[in-house]
């Protein structure tokens, strides 16, 4: 039987990037046995440029936040391990107390096997005990702050392994409570047990937690202002008259009908002599 990924959801305030960045380096060797969510929104579509904006005035460029923050709401739900980046800083953040909301409505659910389970991570100092729904859960590194191990990196070593052990654990279980709900004898005990707690993710439908990215139409400047040069001249041409956009040797020659022979005669042009026997008789 293919084995269950733990999910690891990690919530943090935005100020605490740099440490995220930190922690998400120390668990990367276990990226084949588990999947790392965080919320890291994509940023606001860039505009067109200027001659992009003119040529095409009603193109809208894709917004991915939207369909992100869907994909971050599902992911929130099914999270076998929540992780709380926890400092001065993210007891005031609102998406963090909502991540906490979420993951303490599932944790009554849930059981001690298969989780979710709730670790807060103290990054610096604060009163956390105190103004945190996290205050019942156990804080992993025997509630140490990273910041006051000396040096930082015996802080994430130890969060590290108290993670892969946790990680191993749910592995095991998971892969019991998926063999448990396939057997068909089971199914009716299965559906009892349903509602009396929360059946865990097992890996079921991945691809509705996977993000990509999509790119909006983003041409080069100097094609755009080319174009519009094109366009302006092909007006231009087509509004001005055709003798001023001609040649311009012929401008100065006088017209024909305003002058007179070339040479001024006294008698009119007549016919040659031997031509007279073709003219019509009278």
């Amino acid at each position: 039987m293919k084995p269950v990924k733990v999910n690891i959801f990690i919530s943090h305030a935005p100020e605490d990037k740099k440490q995220l960045q930190k922690l998400l380096s120390w668990l990367y060797p276990m990226h084949d046995e588990v999947n790392i969510w965080y919320n890291s929104p994509p940023p606001k579509p860039p505009e067109l440029s200027i001659p992009w904006q003119i040529l095409l005035f009603w193109y809208a460029a894709p917004d991915n936040r939207p369909r992100y923050a869907k994909i971050v709401q599902a992911r929130r739900k099914v999270a076998h391990i929540y992780l709380f980046l926890t400092s001065y800083k993210s007891l005031s953040n609102k998406d963090v107390d909502s991540d906490i909301e979420v993951a303490v409505q599932r944790r009554v659910k849930g059981d001690d096997k298969t989780g979710p389970f709730i670790y807060p991570i103290l990054i610096s100092p604060s009163r956390w005990k105190e103004t945190s729904r996290l205050a019942g859960f156990k804080a992993m590194a025997n509630a140490t702050p990273l910041s006051s191990f000396k040096p930082e990196e015996d802080g994430y070593l130890t969060v590290t392994e108290e993670i892969s052990e946790m990680v191993k654990f749910l592995q095991t279980q998971l892969v019991e409570e998926k063999f448990y709900q396939t057997k068909k004898e089971n199914s009716d005990q299965a559906k009892l047990g349903s509602k009396q707690k929360e059946l865990p993710y097992l890996g079921e439908a991945e691809s509705e937690f996977a993000f990509q990215e999509i790119q909006g139409f983003q041409p080069p400047e100097w094609l755009g202002w080319s174009i519009l040069l094109f366009i302006f001249i092909s007006i231009m041409t087509t509004l001005m008259p055709s003798r001023v956009l001609g040649p311009t040797r012929y401008l100065n020659v006088p017209n024909a009908d305003d002058h007179g022979f070339e040479y001024p005669r006294k008698y009119p042009l007549m016919p040659p002599k031997d031509s007279v026997a073709f003219l019509p008789a009278d």
